[in-house]
């Protein structure tokens, strides 16, 4: 049985490699088409261009890695029907369960390797990729609102932030502090701010603080003020790379400063769940590739079933994404709009297998 086993996973093994590959490459090359609109501008030349693309590869690989493994394990095992093995395989006495067992320990181990690619390699590779870019182009870390990025801070205190720069630095601080009565007790102006990792505040040059609290407005001045804040670099990762690009850690981080700020959490909540539970999809791609198996080539059109379940791997994808989306319109619960199609296509695999057997 071992060798069997052996024997069986190197072959979804090979295929699963060979395809995500296979699509890394087609999608790098479709990125590096888009760009080359982009190419010359300030310092990004071709060969940073083509180090951004490298960067992006990580998460290119959390993204297809149950698609790779769908087709991957179906070509593999496809390929053991083509040559007659997979029907001694059977005959010999391994049974439907004992296959089943395999290629789900094979897609548990790959939804392992693609957590992993989603939480620790992916969006950090990715987050580098977007500040390189910046800086190469001298852009700056856009927001939607001409005023700014806006935050709560607190319970009676707003901030104004007029730019954040790729490399974290803050510029143009507004800070409005209130009493319980919503009546301005504080107004904060600085130029510019840069964050002290190891006390873990901002240093803010150039402040002006205006007191309101007396009958008079009390100016004062700070050359290097002391900012202690919720607010951390971290929390402008959400303006450099989307939600979904995020590891969990960082969405659940940001998620606890939204909520104790009143602040809707909802699309970090999809994208935080997504990013737990997308990695499971591996399993359910591996069960799907079974359900397509045959236990024999006769009568049988083997491409057709190869591509059949491609399709399926497409659907998924895109599928994830839509529900996603409409997650995000309708309100739906986080957690079951995202285990859904996972869910769905586990149920699917596992029913077909039933009545393979």
């Amino acid at each position: 049985m071992n060798i069997i086993t052996r024997y069986i996973i190197k072959k979804c093994l090979f295929y699963t490699f060979l395809m995500a590959m296979a699509t890394i490459i087609l999608i790098s090359m479709f990125n590096i088409l888009g760009q080359l609109g982009d190419v010359n501008k300030g310092l990004y030349t071709t060969t940073a261009m083509l180090f951004y693309t490298i960067l992006l590869i990580p998460n290119y690989i959390y993204l297809l890695m149950p698609l790779a493994v769908l087709i991957g394990v179906m070509s593999g095992m496809l390929s053991l029907v083509n040559y007659s093995e997979y029907a001694i395989i059977r005959t010999s006495g391994v049974s439907l369960k004992r296959v089943t067992a395999i290629l789900f320990g094979f897609g548990f181990a790959f939804s392992i390797l693609t957590f992993i690619f989603g939480e620790l390699v992916g969006p950090e590779a990715n987050h580098y990729a977007q500040v390189y870019k910046m800086e190469k182009m001298k852009q700056i870390v856009s927001t939607n609102l001409h005023s700014g990025i806006w935050s709560k801070d607190g319970a009676n205190a707003f901030v104004n932030i007029k730019q954040v720069m790729p490399d974290t630095t803050i510029v143009g601080i507004n800070i409005f502090i209130y009493d319980d009565e919503l009546k301005l007790k504080y107004f904060k102006k600085a130029d510019d701010g840069k964050y002290d990792e190891k006390r873990k505040l901002w240093i803010l040059s150039h402040l002006k603080q205006y007191d309101y609290t007396k009958q008079d407005i009390v100016t004062t001045e700070s050359t290097n003020y002391e900012w202690h804040t919720a607010i951390e670099p971290s929390y402008f990762s959400v303006l450099v790379v989307a939600p979904e690009d995020m590891s969990a850690l960082s969405l659940l981080t940001y998620m606890h400063h939204l909520d104790i700020n009143h602040q809707s959490t909802q699309r970090y909540e999809i994208a935080f769940w997504n990013k737990l539970l997308y990695p499971l999809a591996c399993i359910s791609m591996a069960l799907i590739a079974l359900a397509f198996t045959p236990n024999n080539r006769r009568n049988i059109n083997l491409g057709v079933k190869l591509f059949a379940g491609s399709l399926i791997g497409v659907a998924f994808f895109f599928t994830t994404r839509l529900i996603g989306f409409m997650a995000l319109i309708f309100a739906w619960n986080a957690i079951i709009s995202s285990l859904l199609p996972t869910a769905i296509l586990f149920s699917l695999g596992w029913y077909f297998v039933i009545r393979k057997e």
